[in-house]
C-alpha cells in the first residue's frame, strides 16, 4: 500500500488517500507525537478496511511525517 495524496486539515489532523482504497478518505489525528487513524470515510467501491490495513496506514503516514521511530516505540514508553 502507498499514499497517493495527503494534506493537513484543521485540529491537528491529516487526510490521506491510499492506492489500495482510492475512493476512501482516511483522517488521522495526532496523539502525543504520532498520528493514529481517527476516521475512515469508506466507499463501497473499495475493499473492506481491516485492522492490519489501519496499522499500515498509520505507519506510512508517520513515516511520511518523519515520526515512524516514535510511532514504533510508542508501547515501550510506559
Amino acid at each position: 500500500m502507498n499514499i497517493t495524496k495527503w494534506g493537513y486539515t484543521r485540529f491537528r489532523s491529516i487526510k490521506a488517500e491510499f492506492d489500495l482504497f482510492p475512493h476512501s478518505l482516511v483522517i488521522l489525528r495526532k496523539i502525543r507525537s504520532y498520528y493514529f487513524v481517527y476516521n475512515v470515510r469508506w466507499s463501497p467501491l473499495d475493499p473492506v478496511v481491516e485492522t492490519h490495513h489501519l496499522e499500515e496506514m498509520e505507519r506510512l503516514v508517520n513515516r511520511e511525517m518523519d515520526l515512524e521511530d516514535k510511532y514504533l516505540k510508542r508501547r515501550s514508553e510506559y
